[in-house]
């Protein structure tokens, strides 16, 4: 009698185990991978809705995707990415860019609008696999930001986000990056164009950006990519660099003195700060390289620039190497 008792008990238990495994199965089969994205009733944050592709080839995706963006509505919980009147007129994917062809309605859109449609669009088609680059054309012609420049090529580093948090409203900086020439013995200045949340400190943007490195040619980063920001903050007009032993482990082939000035020149000009102090783990007392002690707040040095002349002569001495 005990041992069939004990057969009972083995055989719920063992139904039981089955139930649970289903339940997890079915719940990692609910979760999706992918999202469409919409608008907050506020037009402050961008939104998000879970979204299944019928097909799961690149170009597949890509229409549906730019399809289905045309065809939402208004809710009660979140607007329509796209305002009425505003169309895609064309949609191409080709290599890793998908190309976004508008009519002449996506330029009357109110600037904060437009920047948060920006971002959801490139959030929407970079989540695609094979696809890294948006471009953005209105009828026909590259389009152009508030200042007039071409927007040129956007990926998912081009809008930053607060880790962990949800998207939420952008604003935009044109910011001064000092990278290192080609020689590596002066400094280079690359101005770009940065989206990032409102919930992220603009001084995290810079520092960030010139981990990334330079985007453009004939530049060269100054600081390791491996390089981790453990914490960033200006008070009373010092910023306080908190940086990795990554900073002082894995050093760039440029003169010594070009990493911690690419870093003071870089936030001083987006943040009008009067000095940095950059510290290694929390600790200032180390020397970088061979004599430049952190300990001491650094201010802007902008006689280490390269000369327009030394960078004439230096692309014309490339020119006669090739």
């Amino acid at each position: 009698m005990k041992s069939v008792r004990k057969l009972t008990v083995f055989f719920f238990a063992l139904c039981l185990l089955f139930a649970l495994s289903g339940c997890g199965t079915e719940e990692t089969e609910n979760k999706t991978e992918y999202s469409l994205y919409y608008l907050s009733l506020a037009e402050s944050s961008l939104e998000t809705e879970g979204y299944d592709p019928t097909e799961r080839t690149t170009e597949a995706m890509v229409e549906e995707i730019c399809r289905l963006t045309q065809e939402q509505e208004d809710s009660e919980v979140h607007l329509r990415l796209l305002p009425q009147g505003v169309e895609i007129l064309d949609c191409e994917y080709n290599g890793q860019t998908v190309t976004l062809n508008f009519n002449e309605e996506y330029k009357k859109m109110k600037n904060t609008r437009e920047i948060l449609v920006r971002a959801g669009l490139v959030k929407s088609f970079t989540q695609i696999p094979g696809v890294t680059y948006v471009s953005f054309l209105e009828q026909g012609e590259p389009m152009t930001d508030s200042d007039g420049n071409q927007i040129g090529l956007m990926d998912k580093d081009t809008f930053v986000e607060n880790e962990g948090k949800n998207i939420n409203s952008y604003t935009s900086s044109s910011i001064n990056l000092y990278f290192a020439n080609k020689k590596g013995d002066r400094l280079v200045k690359e101005t770009i164009s940065k989206y990032y949340s409102s919930n992220v400190p603009l001084e995290r943007v810079v520092l960030e950006a010139l981990i990334r490195g330079p985007e453009e040619e004939g530049m060269q980063a100054t600081i390791s990519p491996n390089t981790k920001i453990l914490g960033v903050s200006i008070v009373d007009g010092v910023c306080y660099v908190n940086l990795d032993k990554t900073f002082m482990s894995e050093i760039m082939s440029v003169q010594e003195e070009l990493p911690v000035y690419s870093i003071v020149n870089s936030l001083t000009d987006a943040c009008g700060v009067h000095g940095v102090q950059i510290s290694v783990e929390g600790e200032t007392k180390v020397t970088f390289r061979e004599s430049m002690d952190l300990d001491t707040m650094y201010k802007a040095d902008y006689s280490l620039m390269e000369s327009s002349e030394e960078g004439s002569n230096a692309g014309s001495s490339q020119e006669g190497d090739k």
